[in-house]
């Protein structure tokens, strides 16, 4: 298993840097992990082109004139800026002057970076524009000398990651691809933000035939937050959860067995799904083996099945509900499937569909591994909404 912890960053940071003499390597953070790249001294002019380990993509200041030189001081000691943690931020430039790199520790979740690449293809290099990058968002906003304090204020504010928040939204556009050997674990408590990167395992999707833990993509335990993912087409299981994890728009293009399935959870403990969404699912999108809750806004499916399931035959049924607000379902058979004997809630409301069969369907669940019976739909005691809550589309 691969683990994703502050430690074992912190270790990657201190490999991955490579000082040369007479070069400061300043940091920035992209798709979760701190790369360095080199950029000239003060004084000199910028490298014609990108350099780093990075060249398509390396991150550092551009100028308004060729040879200007930079006004941020030489790092000291390791040469190795400090890694960005507080609240401060990569400051815009204001006047005729050049970008000013802080001593101070800039914050990771709204630093304000300056892509060379970007600033090439728009023109703004010649221009004295500068090229705003809010980290963690894959829009860029260009701003000049005259701009800066109003671009200065957006740093604390980066944009919203497209699909989260509301329903509807089709399938982002993927920054890149990732082929997991083994499923990777995300510890107890600690958050992965993969960049709108896909990740999956490299092997054919085996339809509805059960796999295992080690055939998922990511496993999060207790509290683990993924964010900003595609789970690409080719694995099995998906995304496993062991108890109160949060998703924040991440997305299936091709669910195999299952998209998500909370494995365990404690009765008083609630699974978080915001944004995001999955197709082309034969059976379960949202498998709910674990006790507790799971609630989900935002959420767009097409092509599927279930897009949620509690479990009907699993050895151990505790009682669980589903909490679900502003989803768009096209072309599916069942919302919500819930054991009603086992006391079980599908709490629905802003629910829009087109070509779905049923809203919420109860069942009469076993743990002897029988297939469970359906025995009612509707809105009921246990499928608690009413028929304003669907909206056809």
């Amino acid at each position: 298993m691969q683990y994703i912890s502050a430690a074992a960053l912190a270790f990657a940071l201190g490999a991955s840097a490579r000082p040369q003499a007479g070069y400061p390597h300043y940091p920035y953070h992209q798709d979760c992990s701190a790369e360095y790249v080199t950029v000239t001294a003060p004084g000199s002019a910028p490298p014609a082109s990108s350099a780093g380990p990075k060249s398509s993509s390396a991150f550092y200041p551009v100028g308004s004139a060729s040879g200007t030189g930079y006004s941020y001081p030489m790092p000291t000691g390791t040469g190795i800026y400090p890694i960005p943690s507080g609240t401060g931020v990569y400051p815009v430039p204001s006047g005729s002057s050049m970008p000013v790199i802080p001593t101070g520790s800039p914050s990771s979740s709204s630093a304000v970076y300056y892509s060379s690449a970007a600033a090439a293809s728009s023109g703004a290099a010649s221009s004295g524009a500068y090229t705003y990058l809010a980290s963690g968002s894959s829009s860029s906003v260009l701003v000049d000398a005259a701009s800066a304090s109003s671009a200065a204020a957006m740093s604390t504010s980066p944009a919203t990651p497209s699909g989260v928040g509301s329903s509807g939204g089709s399938l982002p556009q993927s920054s890149g691809t990732s082929v997991l050997s083994a499923v990777q674990t995300i510890a107890a408590g600690e958050t992965f933000d993969c960049g709108m990167k896909a990740f999956d395992r490299g092997v054919s999707c085996t339809g509805q035939e059960e796999g295992g833990d080690s055939d998922a993509v990511f496993e999060l335990e207790n509290g683990a937050t993924l964010s900003n993912c595609i789970i690409g087409p080719n694995q099995i299981e998906g995304v496993h959860c062991f108890g109160a994890c949060t998703l924040t728009n991440v997305w299936w293009p091709a669910v195999c067995e299952d998209a998500f399935t909370i494995k365990e959870q404690e009765d008083g403990e609630t699974t978080t799904i915001t944004g995001g969404g999955a197709f082309g699912a034969e059976d379960k999108v949202l498998q709910h083996n674990g006790g507790g809750s799971l609630s989900v806004t935002g959420f767009t499916v097409d092509n599927f099945g279930k897009l949620y399931r509690s479990c009907g035959n699993c050895d151990s049924m505790p009682e669980r509900h589903v909490i679900m607000d502003d989803i768009t379902a096209t072309g599916g058979s069942i919302i919500a499937g819930i054991n009603s004997n086992y006391g079980d809630t599908a709490t629905l409301s802003n629910i829009n569909i087109s070509d779905v069969g049923d809203v919420c369907v109860t069942y009469t669940g076993n743990d002897n591994g029988d297939e469970p019976e359906e025995n009612g739909s509707g809105p009921s005691e246990n499928c608690i909404y009413s028929e304003s809550d669907v909206t056809e589309i």
